[in-house]
């Protein structure tokens, strides 16, 4: 039996948007997109879902989060940490400060209300990095694609050996839910030479996928080129590394990487704020995806990813939230709409929603399922219902403008109404 979804607008991304819309799925694949008109009149057989004064598209894809600190404002407020870092660095010891005094048991529920709060704002598909690997079950039973990458650093090799062997033991589950597992070391400057490159030597040979968080402060590039700044001051001495101190790399985070065998079109790289032209040309000729996260990279001033330096060179990019440790929300819609305003018109609102959705879908290996709507993918849409729906010519701004989230109605993942909204 076939069903026909119809609505108002019907966005497909990689094709142009339908006015009077329609959706035929057969046996929960989609197989025609077009015109109201044009579909009822071949499929007059189709039992017809009509979402009315709505728009169609579909689900989103957050490249980047950090589920399990879904809760992490409430437990900074609940240990006297509640106040606003005044840099990078201060940032990061905040954050360790407050999972230090956070009981485990309490990822689990944090990450499963992540999961909910993602839902409920439209994502279909996710690359979550997980550093408490006991929380995966909360991906048991949920319907969310994408990548669960599970967080490793650290600067003594012995102790990195035994990490790695461990995180090779949950790899052979292959999956948390639908997610398929990867590994993420956490950063270039919270993870040895010998280690980084260890742990992608280890990647390839397992044939995982990886994230790494990459070029995102100034802090971030003096230490590993000149092993100076407040890394080496603060952070260091802080955790217990101060002699563990490397000597300078005299290269960019993004050529230290490289060297490292961590450039590739498999892994994910976030954040990319600070650098240069060969930096992204190195990035290009790899293939690796990058992950923009303006609202957290705005919170913690670290400056603004040079958008059109990757679009000029080619580099493919994808949206996503970070964690609720430097953000406001776990929607992606929120993260379109500060994006829009952030780049001043640098990314046109159809490079958002592409970045928001088919990007996205590709970088984590989900395209064949979601992304775009096209015969062939899944069942896999989402339904804005706003109180007044813009002129059919301003449909894509509407889509990046504040206020959507609030919108979402419905969203179907492999035919399912995973929302239950009227």
């Amino acid at each position: 039996m076939a069903t026909l979804f119809l609505s108002r607008y019907l966005v497909p991304v990689t094709s142009a948007p339908i006015e009077d819309g329609g959706l035929l799925v057969r046996e929960g694949r989609m197989v025609g997109v077009g015109r109201r008109k044009e579909l009822t009149a071949a499929f007059s057989g189709a039992a017809v879902v009509d979402f009315g004064d709505a728009i169609l598209l579909p689900p989103l894809v957050n490249a980047h989060t950090h589920l399990e600190l879904t809760h992490f404002p409430n437990w900074a407020r609940r240990s006297g940490q509640g106040e606003s870092p005044a840099s990078f660095v201060d940032w990061i010891l905040h954050v360790i400060r407050v999972k230090r005094g956070v009981d485990v048991e309490l990822y689990r529920p944090s990450l499963a209300a992540g999961i909910a709060a993602a839902l409920a704002s439209g994502t279909g598909a996710i690359g979550d990095v997980l550093s408490y690997f006991p929380a995966r079950q909360a991906y048991v039973n949920t319907p969310l694609r994408g990548h669960l990458y599970l967080e490793i650093l650290g600067r003594e090799p012995a102790m990195g050996r035994k990490a790695l062997a461990r995180i090779g033991e949950l790899l052979d589950e292959k999956r948390a839910g639908q997610l398929k597992l990867g590994i993420a070391p956490h950063a270039p400057y919270s993870v040895s030479e010998e280690y980084l490159e260890h742990i992608y030597d280890f990647a390839r040979r397992r044939q995982v996928p990886t994230s790494l968080h990459l070029a995102e402060s100034r802090e971030e590039t003096s230490f590993v080129r000149d092993s100076s700044g407040p890394m080496k001051e603060q952070l260091y001495p802080f955790v217990g590394w101060q002699g563990l101190v490397p000597p300078p790399a005299r290269r960019s985070p993004v050529a230290f990487v490289e060297a490292c065998g961590g450039l590739a079109s498999s892994g994910l790289l976030v954040h990319g704020v600070q650098v240069d032209a060969a930096d992204a040309q190195r990035m290009a000729k790899a293939g690796s995806t990058l992950v923009c996260c303006p609202r957290s990279n705005a919170r913690l001033g670290v400056g603004k990813a040079p958008v059109e330096l990757y679009r000029q060179v080619g580099v493919p990019l994808a949206l996503g939230t970070d964690s609720l440790a430097s953000c406001d929300s776990l929607s992606v819609w929120d993260e379109m709409a500060f994006a829009h305003r952030w780049f001043e018109g640098r990314l046109t609102p159809s490079e958002l929603l592409a970045m928001a959705t088919i990007n996205g879908a590709r970088a984590l290996g989900v395209a064949a399922e979601q992304g775009e709507l096209k015969a062939g993918l899944g069942c896999n849409f989402q339904v804005l219902k706003p109180a007044a729906l813009p002129e059919f010519n301003n449909l894509e701004t509407f889509l990046c403008s504040p206020g959507r989230s609030a919108e979402v109605s419905a969203l179907f993942l492999d035919a399912w109404d995973v929302l239950q909204k009227n």
